[in-house]
């Protein structure tokens, strides 16, 4: 698994510990990866915009495409890998995947590293600057990350073109068990649309952080 994220971003782990509970799976996984279980796994459904607080995707985006991302992007240090786990799957729904790298394309080096973000709202009362791409860790969010200088405007008009046009890979959790992890500092990943046939899907989000050296 962790040859597989290094390389691409992503590992499908097809169906993986079918009937097995969803926080024992995560635990097993934190252990391979060696990081730790960030929180409790989280029961992700699809709404109607109205039905979601306008902080959150689905209150911005409800039974339509999520468009790429890395989850909690404007904290300044995001989870290092996330679960996605079928519980009730659709087929008709899928989950795209794209490696920063390719996102990036036809962007001056020089410009990114320039470019500064900032949260679109304080984060535990604090409001600070962000960089796409620093030590390590990418980061990229168009509804919650907001561009602060020139080159971070750039930047952002450049992402959501490149994200819209790029045809990267495409999992379908379709069927219980069905688990994917994604390297949250590498790769984008979002959620096509959901019809009203679809409803029914769930899906089982778990975050995992690194164990630094000093904890």
């Amino acid at each position: 698994m962790l040859k597989t994220l290094a390389a691409v971003g992503f590992a499908d782990l097809g169906e993986f510990c079918v009937g097995t509970d969803t926080v024992e799976v995560a635990q097993h996984i934190a252990k391979a990866l060696s990081c730790k279980v960030w929180r409790a796994p989280e029961l992700l459904s699809a709404n109607s915009i109205e039905s979601k607080p306008p902080n959150t995707y689905g209150g911005n985006y409800g039974l339509g495409p999520l468009p790429l991302h890395t989850d909690l992007a404007h904290w300044h240090r995001p989870p290092r890998y996330l679960m996605l786990r079928c519980v009730v799957g659709d087929p008709t729904v899928t989950t795209p995947l794209v490696h920063h790298t390719r996102a990036l394309q036809g962007l001056r080096s020089s410009t990114v590293d320039r470019a500064l973000f900032r949260p679109r709202r304080p984060v535990d009362g604090h409001m600070f600057l962000v960089r796409l791409l620093h030590r390590g860790i990418f980061r990229w969010d168009q509804l919650f990350l907001k561009p602060d200088n020139a080159e971070a405007r750039d930047v952002h008009a450049a992402l959501i073109e490149n994200c819209l046009n790029q045809s990267g890979a495409a999992v379908t959790l379709d069927r219980p068990g069905r688990t994917i992890v994604i390297d949250n500092w590498a790769t984008l990943h979002g959620r096509s649309s959901v019809t009203s046939a679809a409803l029914h899907r769930r899906i089982e989000r778990a975050y995992f952080s690194e164990v630094l050296d000093d904890q």
